[in-house]
């Protein structure tokens, strides 16, 4: 709940009566209670609202005959009109007025006549409070540091709400102190950092303190779900951003209005650091990307109960973004969902025949960003996992100076030589050839000579074979015990065959790329390739992809595969759950 005082006003009148009955007129509001006024002015009021009239000079009439001063003061500013909002939680009409009366006897307004309106305009429901300030001895109630009185009023009336706001954001699984931190602005508070504790505030009130230690005790372990989650936002992320930019999707906009009267549309409060975030250009976006950015955030809020939370440097440059999905009830780094630059882009794709390279675009997003005078790269393949390097001065050259209608394809045979084995890796890990656990025997850790560890893996035949350990490796295997030990070691072992097959089968490639270019030899790094010896790889790896991948259409490893492939993705169904528009956060 955050009280807000509107502005002075001088010369003794009420211009709020006429604000508060105006938004009566169109719908929008409704009179809930008369406190503290006379039987005659209340009756007057009632009739007049149901025949369907403004009482706005009635109201104002009153207000000012219960405002005389005889002398005892200077000041004209007699109006006290305050807002009360909810945000981040979910009030009735007859919640908002009970708190408005808990709220005017906590600020010395208790005996004095006031109205209480209940708006409904915009996205947070609120009531406005309309009173005089005179009291009835001619003294005006000192206004003196209204603000911060007035909310700390709220706060401590809604002390248990509060409590409960925090029970509710613990409920919420995040992995880092940052994604609890967008939990804690997605459910209306702002926050400083003190010492070893967050400091939650309301209204620029203090309404309650977490311990950091607090906080990393409800920190939650990554699991399945999560990276599920992140796929499935992905594919609503850009779906939407697809129809925004094609004028698929009108503005999202609540319709207010009671029956009878005449609808009105209400436009929801715009994000103001959308206008700092800048493009690939180093400019602030257009004010079209804008208005998409700002049509996405609101589809998310509505259909899905998703808050997008942009994240700052020291400057106040935009730099990233959270994400805090109140359906599931989780927290998300922006960058495991999709990069910032994607997020912001509604450039719409033109329409292009079909190439061998589309396998590529099925398989693996990319982005490539300058630094210094080469390019550096960076993958997010189809199973979350994300490669980076740099990229030699050739490839820089080739994709710089290649005209914009070509980068998109120059890119792609980039990375497709770049990060081959990753790309075959991660295609036989979803599409396996065989059975590889059926094949290993015993998995065990071995000392190797140079005093560093090794998993040795004998297959059911009798070979064997060593594999390092990293230092990650064994401190996480070092924590588990007993069958899960061994479960992670068995784990460690399928990973390491199916690198060596990815890499066997990178080998080949070169082999075949050697003689379809007429080279006696290619060079030994993949980035030193020339573009004529790049397409050649990449042609006769899409082949090798494309066998991989149909082999295995029939079977159950294929069963989601739409959502890889971008075709029809088993996910939009959940546009018609419509779970962002019932939350009570």
């Amino acid at each position: 709940m955050i009280v807000k005082k509107l502005g002075m006003v001088s010369g003794g009148g009420f211009p709020g009566a006429g604000y508060n009955e105006r938004k009566v007129a169109e719908g929008v509001a409704r009179l809930m209670a008369m406190e503290n006024v006379d039987a005659a002015i209340r009756h007057k009021v009632k009739l007049l609202h149901e025949a369907g009239f403004d009482c706005a000079g009635e109201i104002e009439k009153y207000l000012k005959e219960r405002s005389r001063t005889y002398g005892n003061t200077k000041t004209t500013r007699f109006q006290f009109h305050i807002a009360a909002s909810v945000k981040g939680q979910v009030m009735s009409a007859d919640e908002l007025t009970d708190f408005a009366r808990q709220l005017m006897a906590e600020a010395g307004y208790g005996r004095q006549p006031y109205f209480v309106y209940y708006h409904h305009d915009t996205d947070n429901n609120h009531v406005h409070i309309l009173s005089t300030r005179i009291q009835p001895n001619g003294f005006p109630i000192p206004d003196h540091h209204d603000y911060a009185r007035l909310n700390a009023a709220a706060n401590r009336i809604l002390s248990s709400d509060i409590n409960c706001d925090i029970q509710r954001m613990f409920s919420y699984g995040y992995l880092t102190e940052g994604q609890f931190a967008n939990i804690i602005r997605s459910h209306g508070y702002k926050f400083e950092r003190v010492d070893d504790s967050y400091v939650l505030f309301r209204g620029g009130v203090k309404a309650t303190t977490i311990s950091l230690s607090e906080i990393g005790r409800h920190i939650s372990q990554g699991n399945d779900t999560r990276k599920e989650r992140a796929k499935q936002l992905r594919a609503i992320i850009r779906k939407y951003k697809a129809e925004i930019a094609e004028g698929k999707v009108q503005n999202v906009e609540n319709v207010k209005g009671h029956k009878g009267q005449k609808k009105k549309y209400v436009r929801r409060k715009a994000n103001h650091d959308i206008r700092k975030i800048k493009g690939s250009n180093g400019k602030t976006l257009s004010q079209e990307q804008q208005r998409h950015m700002s049509e996405l955030m609101d589809i998310l809020k509505t259909k899905f109960g998703i808050d997008i939370h942009f994240q700052k440097d020291r400057n106040g440059e935009i730099r990233g973004y959270g994400i805090v999905d109140h359906n599931r009830k989780m927290a998300l780094d922006g960058n495991t969902v999709m990069k910032l630059s994607e997020l912001i882009d509604f450039a719409k794709k033109q329409e292009r025949k079909e190439c061998p390279l589309d396998i590529y675009r099925d398989l693996f997003s990319m982005e490539v960003r300058k630094s210094g005078m080469d390019g550096i790269m960076s993958i997010r393949l189809f199973d979350g996992s994300e490669h980076t390097r740099k990229m030699s001065p050739r490839q820089s050259a080739w994709y710089f100076n290649s005209p914009e209608s070509e980068r998109e394809d120059v890119a792609i045979r980039i990375a497709a030589t770049m990060f081959s084995t990753e790309i075959f890796e991660s295609v036989l890990q979803k599409y396996p050839v065989s059975d590889i656990s059926s094949r290993i025997g015993s998995v065990n850790i071995i000392k190797m000579r140079d005093g560093g560890r090794a998993i040795r893996v004998v297959s059911a035949d009798g070979f064997s074979a060593t594999y390092p350990m990293t230092a990650d490796e064994l401190r996480f295997h070092a924590r588990l015990q007993d069958n899960a030990a061994n479960v992670y070691l068995c784990q460690l072992a399928i990973l390491r065959i199916t690198h060596e097959d990815a890499t066997e089968l990178t080998n080949r490639i070169k082999e075949l790329t050697a003689k379809s270019t007429g080279s006696i030899t290619l060079p030994l790094r993949q980035s030193d390739y020339t573009p004529e010896q790049a397409k050649a790889f990449t042609t006769h790896q899409c082949t090798a992809l494309a066998r991989l991948i149909s082999r295995d259409i029939s079977s159950s490893h294929s069963v989601n595969r739409e959502w890889e492939v971008g075709k029809q993705s088993h996910y939009n169904h959940i546009d018609n759950q419509q779970s962002g528009t019932q939350l009570a956060i």
